[in-house]
């Protein structure tokens, strides 16, 4: 009775549905996944630049 069900036009169409709507869900979580895992890269890379410049400026200062 399921199988009858799901090869059914309406059935079909809900089956096409739902499998669409896994695939936007899977999609979001990998880009959002990515989005997180680049910012944290882009964090660290940020507090080094900004410790090494505010190193540099300290030693020059330190000379004047």
């Amino acid at each position: 009775m399921m199988i009858k069900k799901l090869l059914s036009k309406r059935g079909q169409l809900s089956l096409e549905f739902s499998i669409l709507m896994m695939t936007v869900v899977l999609a979001a979580v990998v880009v959002g996944y990515y989005m997180i895992e680049t910012s944290l890269y882009i964090q660290n890379t940020s507090i080094e630049t900004i410790d090494n410049v505010s190193s540099a400026t300290l030693r020059v200062l330190s000379r004047v």
